[in-house]
């Protein structure tokens, strides 16, 4: 499916996905600090479909990304 074929029901279901997967990641992955790889691509592949179709991210998605970001920044230096 293109971006062009986006349907609400579609973005609805993305949308609700996102919310579940960032709000388990933040209850259990990255406080433990063991984030899933598959799991952290699917909530950027998520996110990344919800912009390119111009849908604001849910609060627990940013928070979740923003968290992430952050353990990576310091599991570098």
């Amino acid at each position: 499916m293109s971006d062009d074929d986006a349907h609400p029901r579609d973005l609805d279901e993305v949308l609700r996905l996102a919310t579940a997967l960032a709000e388990q990641m933040l209850a259990s992955e990255i406080p433990a600090q063991s984030i899933s790889r598959p799991r952290l691509r699917a909530l950027i592949g998520a996110a990344q479909f919800l912009d390119e179709n111009d849908v604001a991210w849910p609060a627990a998605v940013h928070e979740a990304l923003d968290k992430i970001r952050q353990h990576t920044k310091v599991n570098e230096s």
